[in-house]
């Protein structure tokens, strides 16, 4: 998806909505709900941030998919959780350390 893609519904913001001021393109981590008792994230969510006040505009409808490099799978449930992960934020299993192989 192209960054013109990402930002398009945010394209009808031309200035900052309490202050008037400029807004600029960039991205956050935003939270999308709980997921059992932790927060789930989409990473690197399309957002417009005013320079003067801080505010940031935020398209929760976009997220960019975590790269698979990044995730492994959960031991009990399976889910895909980060890869530095301790324990399952969909199921709290705790997760097993990886060995490295010599």
């Amino acid at each position: 998806m192209s960054e013109q893609d990402e930002f398009s519904k945010l394209s009808s913001i031309k200035k900052c909505p309490i202050c008037r001021g400029k807004l600029v393109k960039g991205y956050f981590t935003i939270p999308r709900g709980i997921g059992g008792w932790r927060w789930d994230t989409y990473d690197n969510a399309p957002a417009l941030r005013c320079e003067r006040c801080g505010i940031a505009v935020l398209d929760y409808g976009v997220a960019r998919k975590t790269p698979e490099s990044f995730l492994k799978k959960c031991v009990k449930c399976g889910k895909e959780i980060p890869v530095a992960s301790e324990e399952c934020s969909y199921c709290g299993a705790k997760q097993k350390e990886r060995k490295n192989k010599p």
